[in-house]
């Protein structure tokens, strides 16, 4: 017999309920539930939309080589292989961009972190001990 089998159990849940949290929360609570329900469902078909994104870029392959002859010459021809250019998604140049930038940034902050720079005014050196403060008795 499980808890919600009879409308008594339901009954005594929903009262129990209004007591604990009472009457004007609970309409408030289940709007917000409600919103985050709708806001959880909106967030997860975005992900399986990018999920679908990703797997059809992955599944993408390059072109095979072509291979180019030139026009008959006096001598014997060569044959030319030309490689072909790689072809880099939009969304795989913007993320590489944004890579190089953050490696700039964090090149940036460990070369900052490596020169030492010299003391504040009124704060120890390194190794050394505050500088004394002249002391005045007048009124103040």
């Amino acid at each position: 017999m499980g808890l919600f089998d009879s409308p008594t159990h339901l009954l005594i849940i929903l009262v129990v309920l209004v007591v604990l949290f009472g009457s004007a929360k609970l309409p408030k609570a289940a709007k917000s539930m409600g919103e985050a329900m709708r806001i959880f469902k909106k967030e997860s078909a975005k992900m399986h939309e990018e999920d679908a994104a990703t797997s059809q870029t992955e599944a993408w392959e390059p072109p095979p080589p072509q291979v180019t002859a030139p026009p008959p010459q006096a001598t014997a021809p060569q044959p030319q292989v030309t490689a072909p250019q790689p072809q880099v998604a939009p969304q795989q140049a913007t993320t590489q961009d944004q890579m190089a930038a953050l490696q700039r940034q964090m090149d940036a902050l460990q070369q900052q972190m490596a020169t030492p720079e010299p003391p504040a005014p009124g704060t120890a050196a390194p190794g050394g001990t505050l500088p004394e403060t002249q002391h005045t008795n007048q009124p103040g």
